[in-house]
């Protein structure tokens, strides 16, 4: 085989000059590995929920609270509630014109709130069978008449219905409604309050005296307030309150351009709209029926209905012969179709229910208005922060009405907050059967998140009140009123990289100092390498091994030639 000669001298040559310059130390080492940022790890958790709570702020049954100072009596105290009525005439508060006196409310606002728990109430003028709550200085010689005194209703002519249409009583009602707005809108202590004022009860209604002709109304009289009176009260309350809800008895075009609630005081009797006069059949006609997307239905579960309603076979008196008459006594359609999220069912603290009576009873009440579950939360972990998204579902009737600041944390093993970040979850925008998600990014620098858990929290705007549970498996678990989502990610490892270089120039031989010559110290030279001494003679035997190989190589060639 014919090989040409020069190449192979010029490989020889080649091979041995790299040799040369490894053994000598001349190429540049690899340079070392850049830092690499660890790459970002991502957790995803899939929640597991429960069925609706029993107990969740501003939503459920509620008792009547007792007087303050006074203990409750109730045959079932442990019956889930979150709020508590009462009821007050305006005269506790009015002490003469232009003058007030909030006592009687901050009272019961306090014991309230002292037992964790947010209030409802009304004010009234005219509660049959009560002394009349028209403020004193409207009474006598000089006063207003009370000439419509009345004995239905127990009231034997105690109370008396006032002439709402009388100037000095609409004064009145607008200067106490404008100071009571400004004492107490958006106190957190209030969950909501009930328009009141006007009618038997503060319900709106002067039933039998309305107009129509009956037994009990033989000539028609209407004590009911004119429209244009009616309308300057509506007016007044809208000034009044820009946080606290408002809710009133009755739909109407007014109360639907305010943009009122509304409450329904014969739940599940008079509801359904079965008939002209029930509740639903005015909201319909009135065109409110989407009205609760936007604002609360609250009210109170007929009183006779409320000791056996529960009850299966239904046990309430005459309650065939009343449905044969178009009466309701169906809860679960009268909740689906009314929205509502509250109502007074005083018995069932009062009287107390039993067995599956009473388990159909707390069922009953945690299904009313919103019903919040996360179904997912995704985690992601990066140098210096957590990202947390999470997704919401609302599974109930109807949404949260009040938007309370939420937050995300950090947990330690602990429960002890960590890190937090302020969340917008926009609770109300949250109806039934929709969706949403909240995310937040938390500031991780410097900590230890070693067993770290991430969670979500909807505290209460009121201090020591419920917080807003959602219901899934993990509320609570590793701290009260915080849902935990999952565990923080470690931060995935990452191989180092390795910088590409270029090799360094071989040093020629020639341009070796020679040996003795001044500042060529053999020592002094490989320091600045990096060698030492013994790499020297490590160096020079390569060197020596190389030489003779060089020397075979020309001796080999040159035979052959």
């Amino acid at each position: 085989m014919t090989v040409d000669r020069t190449v192979k001298r010029r490989r020889a040559q080649r091979v041995g000059a790299l040799a040369l310059a490894s053994a000598l130390g001349l190429l540049a080492p690899a340079a070392a590995a850049a830092p690499a940022e660890p790459e970002a790890a991502t957790a995803t958790y899939e929640l597991t929920t429960t069925p609706a709570l029993a107990t969740n702020p501003l939503k459920g049954f509620l008792p009547f609270a007792p007087e303050p100072g006074q203990t409750a009596e109730f045959a079932d105290p442990d019956f889930p509630y979150s709020m508590e009525w009462f009821y007050l005439p305006v005269d506790s508060v009015v002490t003469g014109e232009g003058t007030y006196d909030w006592t009687a409310v901050e009272s019961r606002l306090d014991a309230i709130a002292e037992r964790g728990h947010q209030s409802v109430f009304r004010f009234y003028l005219d509660y049959p069978a009560q002394e009349s709550g028209v403020p004193d200085y409207l009474l006598g010689p000089d006063g207003i008449s009370q000439e419509r005194a009345y004995d239905f209703f127990d009231n034997d002519g105690l109370s008396f219905s006032p002439d709402y249409d009388d100037p000095r009583v609409v004064d009145m009602i607008v200067d106490f409604v404008t100071a009571f707005g400004e004492q107490y809108d958006g106190d957190p202590r209030v969950g909501y309050v009930t328009a009141g004022l006007i009618g038997f009860w503060g319900e709106d209604h002067t039933y039998p005296m309305d107009g129509v002709v009956s037994d009990e109304n033989p000539t028609g009289e209407d004590w009911m307030p004119s429209q244009a009176t009616r309308e300057t009260i509506w007016d007044a309350w809208d000034a009044a309150l820009d946080e606290t809800w408002l809710l009133a008895r009755y739909p109407s075009e007014a109360v639907k351009d305010h943009g009122f609630g509304l409450h329904d005081d014969s739940f599940a009797y008079a509801t359904l709209p079965t008939t002209d006069w029930h509740f639903l059949t005015k909201v319909i006609a009135e065109g409110m029926q989407d009205a609760w997307q936007q604002a609360p239905v609250g009210g109170e579960l007929y009183p006779p209905l409320q000791t056996c309603l529960f009850d299966d076979p239904l046990s309430c008196p005459d309650a065939a012969a009343e449905i044969a008459a178009g009466r309701d006594y169906n809860f679960a359609d009268s909740v689906d179709q009314t929205h509502i999220s509250w109502m007074m069912n005083h018995q069932a603290w009062a009287t107390g229910y039993t067995g599956q009576s009473r388990e159909r009873a707390v069922a009953a009440s945690a299904s009313l208005g919103y019903d919040l579950a996360a179904v997912q939360g995704s985690v992601t972990r990066g140098a210096g922060g957590v990202d947390v998204t999470l997704d919401l579902e609302n599974r109930g009737v109807a949404p949260f009405y009040y938007d309370w600041p939420a937050s995300m944390v950090l947990l330690d093993a602990q429960g002890e907050i960590l890190a937090e970040a302020p969340v917008d979850a926009n609770l109300p925008g949250l109806l039934p059967g929709t969706t949403s998600t909240v995310s937040a990014t938390l500031d991780t620098t410097a900590l230890d998140l070693t067993g770290a858990t991430v969670a979500f929290s909807v505290p209460n705007v009121m201090d020591g009140g419920l917080p807003l549970r959602f219901a899934n498996a993990t509320q609570d678990a590793d701290r009260d009123g915080y849902l935990s989502i999952g565990a923080v990610p470690a931060l995935a490892d990452v191989a180092p990289v390795a910088a590409p270089v270029e090799p360094a120039p071989v040093v020629p031989a020639a341009a070796a100092a020679p040996a003795g010559a001044a500042g060529a110290s053999p020592a002094g030279d490989l320091a600045a390498t990096g060698a030492s001494a013994t790499s020297l003679g490590v160096a020079a035997a390569g060197a020596a091994t190389l030489g003779g190989a060089l020397l075979l190589m020309r001796r080999k060639a040159h035979a052959g030639r």
